[in-house]
C-alpha cells in the first residue's frame, strides 16, 4: 500500500524528478519558501508520485493557491494515487485558510486526458482555454525582416530587469495599486523568484519604467516570454517591437535554441500581432486551460508529515 507524506526539504530532494525544471531547485529549500506546499506518494520508501501548490494572499485575510504541477510514475497510474495526492493538497490547502485552489496546464501532451479526467473525477471546474502557447526555434525567427525593423526613439531605453532599482519596483506596484495601469495577467512580478536573467528587459521613458518583457527559463534549452507590456498611451506607436526583439537577440547570443510565448485569446492586437510577424515562425501550437475548484473540508487518506 502506498502512504501519502508531507514533505520538507530533506525529503522532498527525493522527489526533484517529478517536477518541472524550473521548480525543482525550491524543493530542497521549502523551509525558506513557506508558502510552496509538497506532498509525495511512496510505496516501499521509494518515491511514486509528487503534487506541489503554491499559496497567495489575493486579499486581506484570505488565501487562495495554485496547483503548479502533479505527476505519478507511469507504472503506477490507475491506481487512485493521482486522486490521493489531490485530495490531500485539497485538505492541507483549506487548513491553511485558503477558499480556492486553481491548476494550469497545457494540452498537447500524452498525460492530458489523464489529468482532465483526474479533475473531474475530483470535481473541479471544466477546464477553460485562455491562452495559446506558441512554440518556435531561434533558428526560425531571428531572421524575420521585423526582427530589424524597428527602433527605440533617444527618449527610450531599455535595460536588464535584474537591474531594476528597489526604488522603480516600489514605483510600479504603488502606481498599480492607485491606477491599474497594467492587466494582472501581465505583471512583471509573476514568478518573480525564477524571472530568467538572460533577457528580461524593461523601458524607460525619461527615466520612468514604462514596459518590459518578462521571461522564465523553462529548460535547459527553452526560455518563455511571459509578459510583455508597454504603457497604454505608447501602444500604438509599436514601442513593445523593440522591446521583444532584444530579447531575442539577447537569447540568440547564448545556446538557448528555443522560445514559448503566449497569447490570451482576448488580446486582438497580440493575436493579430502573431498571425501577421510570426505565424511562419512557430513550430507548435497548444491550449492553456484552467480548472478551479473552491475548497470545503474533505475526507481523504491521512497524510503523514516526513520526518
Amino acid at each position: 500500500m502506498y502512504s501519502i507524506i508531507r514533505l520538507n526539504s530533506s525529503t522532498a530532494q527525493n522527489y526533484k524528478n517529478m517536477t518541472f525544471p524550473c521548480l525543482q531547485p525550491f524543493l530542497g529549500n521549502l523551509s525558506t519558501h513557506t508558502s510552496l506546499i509538497a506532498i509525495g506518494a511512496a510505496f516501499s520508501d521509494q518515491p511514486i508520485g509528487l503534487v506541489l501548490a503554491d499559496v497567495r494572499e489575493y486579499t486581506h485575510g484570505e488565501y487562495s493557491a495554485e496547483v503548479l504541477s502533479i505527476f505519478v510514475a507511469s507504472s503506477q497510474r490507475c491506481r487512485g494515487i493521482g486522486t490521493a495526492l489531490l485530495t490531500a493538497m485539497e485538505d492541507e490547502l483549506h487548513q491553511r485558510g485558503c477558499r480556492k485552489v486553481l491548476l494550469v496546464y497545457r494540452t498537447g501532451k500524452p498525460t492530458t486526458p489523464i489529468l482532465e479526467y483526474l479533475l473531474q473525477k475530483c470535481q473541479w471546474s471544466p477546464p477553460q482555454a485562455r491562452l495559446l502557447m506558441c512554440k518556435a526555434t531561434l533558428q526560425s525567427i531571428i531572421n524575420a525582416p521585423w526582427m530589424h525593423r524597428y527602433s527605440l526613439p533617444a527618449a527610450f531605453s531599455t535595460f536588464l530587469w535584474s537591474e531594476l532599482t528597489q526604488d522603480e519596483k516600489m514605483v510600479i506596484q504603488r502606481k498599480q495599486e492607485v491606477e491599474q495601469w497594467y492587466p494582472e495577467s501581465l505583471s512583471p512580478f509573476q514568478d518573480e523568484d525564477m524571472i530568467e536573467p538572460l533577457n528580461s528587459l524593461g523601458l524607460r521613458y525619461k527615466g520612468e519604467v514604462v514596459g518590459w518583457m518578462i521571461t522564465h527559463r523553462l529548460a535547459s534549452d527553452t526560455i518563455r516570454y511571459t509578459s510583455l507590456f508597454v504603457r497604454q498611451d505608447f501602444q500604438k506607436f509599436g514601442r513593445a517591437i523593440p522591446l521583444l526583439a532584444k530579447a531575442i537577440h539577447l537569447q540568440n547570443s547564448s545556446k538557448v535554441t528555443n522560445g514559448i510565448f503566449a497569447v490570451e485569446l482576448e488580446n486582438k492586437p497580440m493575436y493579430e500581432f502573431v498571425k501577421r510577424r510570426l505565424d511562419t515562425c512557430i513550430t507548435s501550437i497548444t491550449e492553456t486551460r484552467e480548472s478551479f475548484k473552491f475548497l470545503q473540508e474533505n475526507t481523504s487518506l491521512p497524510v503523514q508529515q516526513s520526518a
